[in-house]
C-alpha cells in the first residue's frame, strides 16, 4: 500500500501539490506546536504561582473583615438603649425568679426586632457572667447552651469567636447538623468587669458565602478545613452533604508563602490546589482549580496553533489549485456549494463533473444537498409546530398559576393565598409600625340555602356576595374566601376608625341585597356576621380575636358586627 502510494503521488501532480502542502504542515504544526505548548506551559506555572497566594489572601481580608463587622454589630447591638436601661432589670429578675417583670418582656422584644433586622444571625442570645440565659430572639433554647457556658469562662471578658459548637473530640467521625453554626460572644462591660454576654450564632453557610464573595472561575473551588481536616462549609462544587467529612490530603500547619501542589481533592478529581491557615478561627482556607480548568490556556493555544497551521495550509493549497487549476476545479466547486450549505442555503447543486471519482462525488454531493434541503423544510414546518404549542402552554400557565392562587368560584384570593398574605402583611406591620385590621365575615344561615334550593344557587349566593365585598374594599385591601360562606377582609394601613367604617357598611351593603332564586319568584333576604380584630404585636392573638368576635356575632343572633380591637 506504501508503494501505491508513493506511485501514485510520483504519477500525479496534483497529489505532489497536496503531499508538498501536508509536509509543511505538518513540520509547522510539530515545530510551533511543541514550541507553544512548552512556553505556555512555563507561563500557565508562574501565573499559578502568582494566582493562587492573591485568592487566598483576599479570601483570608474578607473573613477578616467580615467577622469584625459582625463583633461590632454585636457589641452597638450590646450597647443598645433598649438593651441598656433594663438590663438592671433582668438581671434582678433572675436573681429573684421574677420571670414576669417589665424589663425581661423589653428585652425579649428588643432580641425579635433585632433578629428580623440582623438575618446573618441565625439566634441572639443574651447571656449572664456565668453563661446562663436571660434572653433569645427564637422560642427554643440551643441544644449546647453548656458549651457557651464553657467558651465565656475561656474568653476572660474579651471578644471571643467559639469553635464549631458540638464539635466532637478528636475522633474524627461526622456528627450530622453539629458542625454548622459558630457562635460570636461579645461581651457588655461595666466599667472592668462583664455584667452580661451579646452572643450571636452563624450558620456555616453565611460563612460560603463570603468565601465566594470575590467570584469563582470555572472549575474552581474554595471552602475551610477545620483543625481536624473536617469540612467546615459545603463546597461549592459537591452536590452531597460535606459538612463534617474529612478531607483527604489535609497538612500540617505551614508558615511562609503558600504552596500550590497538584493533587486529588474530595471528589477524586486531579486540581491545583493551595491553602492557608486562619488563626482567627483556627481553621485552613482551601482554594483549589480542577487541572482540566487550569490547563485550559495551554489547550486553547493548541487549538489557536493549530488554526494557524490550517491557514497557512490553505493557503499553500489555494496556491497549488492556481498551478492545477482544471484539475482542482470540481473539488473547489464542491467547497462552494458546502459552504452554502453551511450558511443555510436550500437548493443547491454542483455542476456535474468529470465522470471519474470526482464525478461521483459531485453526484453524491447533489444528492446530500437535496435531502438537506427536503429536511430543513421538514424542520422549518415542525419548528412551526412547536412555536404554537409553546404559545398555547405559556397561555396556560398563566391560568395555572392565577388557579394557584385564587378561588375557582368567587375569583377571590383562596384560603392558602390569603394566609401567604397575612404573613407577609405582619412583616410589614412589625418592620414599619403601620396600622392593620382583618375583618372575617360569615353568611348567616347559609346551609338553609343550599338545603332547600341546591348547591347550584347557593353556588350563585356566593358569587353575589364576593361581588358586594370587592366593591366595598379599597384596591389595597385583601379580600379572600376563606372557607365555604366564610370571606376574609385584610386591611392594611387601617386603624379601629377605620375598620369600623368598612364593616357597618359591608353589614348594611349585604343586608339591602335581595337574591333572587333562578327560575323562580322567590326572593332571599341575605344577612352576614362579622368579626373584626386589630394588630397590636400579637400575631396568634390577631386573627384568634376576630374568629371569636366572629363567633359572638354567631352567637348574639347574627346580622351583626363585633369587634376585638386589642389583638
Amino acid at each position: 500500500m506504501h508503494r501505491a502510494l508513493v506511485k501514485r503521488i510520483q504519477e500525479s501532480f496534483s497529489a505532489k501539490i497536496i503531499a508538498l502542502v501536508a509536509a509543511s504542515v505538518l513540520v509547522t504544526s510539530f515545530v510551533v506546536g511543541l514550541v507553544t505548548v512548552r512556553s505556555t506551559s512555563e507561563f500557565l506555572s508562574k501565573k499559578t504561582r502568582e494566582k493562587f497566594p492573591s485568592v487566598l489572601a483576599s479570601t483570608e481580608s474578607r473573613l477578616r473583615i467580615w467577622y469584625r463587622e459582625q463583633l461590632s454589630t454585636l457589641d452597638q447591638l450590646g450597647h443598645g438603649r433598649v438593651l441598656q436601661d433594663n438590663l438592671a432589670a433582668v438581671l434582678t429578675a433572675r436573681d429573684s425568679e421574677s420571670a414576669d417583670s417589665t424589663g425581661i418582656t423589653q428585652v425579649r422584644k428588643y432580641y425579635e426586632l433585632v433578629q428580623q433586622r440582623f438575618p446573618q444571625f441565625n439566634h441572639l442570645l443574651l447571656l449572664d457572667s456565668e453563661g446562663h440565659l436571660l434572653a433569645q430572639s427564637r422560642g427554643h433554647q440551643p441544644a449546647y447552651i453548656g458549651q457557651l457556658a464553657h467558651e465565656i469562662a475561656e474568653a476572660r471578658n474579651q471578644i471571643r469567636i467559639s469553635g464549631l459548637i458540638g464539635d466532637p473530640v478528636e475522633s474524627g467521625e461526622k456528627v450530622p447538623g453539629v458542625l454548622s453554626v459558630q457562635w460570636l460572644l461579645v461581651p457588655i462591660m461595666d466599667e472592668e468587669s462583664v455584667r452580661a454576654w451579646m452572643v450571636g450564632e452563624i450558620g456555616m453557610a453565611a460563612i460560603r458565602g463570603v468565601l465566594a464573595d470575590g467570584g469563582l472561575s470555572s472549575g474552581a473551588d474554595i471552602y475551610l478545613l477545620d483543625r481536624y481536616g473536617r469540612f467546615v462549609t459545603q463546597p461549592w462544587t459537591a452536590e452531597e452533604d460535606m459538612y463534617g467529612q474529612v478531607a483527604m490530603g489535609v497538612p500540617t500547619r505551614e508558615t511562609g508563602h503558600a504552596v500550590v501542589e497538584k493533587r486529588e481533592n474530595f471528589r477524586g478529581q486531579v486540581t491545583f490546589t493551595s491553602k492557608v491557615y486562619f488563626e482567627q478561627c483556627g481553621w485552613w482556607i482551601v482554594y483549589e482549580e480542577d487541572y482540566r480548568s487550569a490547563m485550559a490556556p495551554v489547550i486553547q493555544a493548541q487549538r489557536r496553533v493549530w488554526i494557524a497551521v490550517l491557514i497557512i495550509g490553505a493557503i499553500a493549497i489555494l496556491v497549488g489549485l492556481r498551478i492545477a487549476q482544471s484539475i482542482l476545479r470540481p473539488i473547489r466547486n464542491l467547497s462552494v456549494g458546502a459552504k452554502r450549505i453551511n450558511e443555510g442555503l436550500v437548493g443547491v447543486k454542483i455542476e456535474p463533473g468529470p465522470n471519474d471519482e470526482i464525478g461521483m462525488l459531485i453526484e453524491t454531493f447533489n444528492e446530500m444537498a437535496q435531502k438537506i434541503s427536503l429536511s430543513a423544510a421538514e424542520l422549518q414546518y415542525k419548528n412551526s409546530i412547536l412555536n404554537t404549542k409553546n404559545d398555547e402552554l405559556e397561555v396556560m400557565n398563566v391560568r395555572l398559576e392565577k388557579l394557584s392562587v385564587t378561588d375557582g368560584l368567587t375569583g377571590l384570593f383562596n384560603h392558602r393565598h390569603f394566609w401567604n398574605l397575612l404573613n407577609t402583611e405582619l412583616t410589614r406591620v412589625g418592620l414599619y409600625q403601620g396600622d392593620l385590621a382583618l375583618i372575617l365575615i360569615d353568611l348567616d344561615d347559609f346551609k338553609q340555602v343550599n338545603d332547600h334550593f341546591g348547591h347550584a344557587v347557593g353556588d350563585q349566593l356566593l358569587v353575589a356576595v364576593s361581588r358586594i365585598l370587592t366593591e366595598t374594599a379599597r384596591e389595597t385591601d385583601i379580600v379572600a374566601r376563606y372557607g365555604g360562606e366564610e370571606f376574609a377582609l385584610l386591611l392594611p394601613d387601617t386603624n379601629q376608625a377605620g375598620v369600623e367604617k368598612v364593616s357597618e357598611k359591608l353589614l348594611r351593603s349585604v343586608e339591602s341585597l335581595r337574591f333572587k332564586v333562578p327560575e323562580t319568584d322567590i326572593t332571599i333576604k341575605v344577612t352576614v356576621s362579622i368579626g373584626v380584630s386589630v394588630y397590636h404585636g400579637d400575631r396568634r392573638a390577631f386573627f384568634n380575636k376576630a374568629d371569636q368576635a366572629l363567633y359572638k356575632s354567631k352567637s348574639a343572633g347574627k346580622n351583626r358586627v363585633h369587634y376585638a380591637l386589642h389583638a
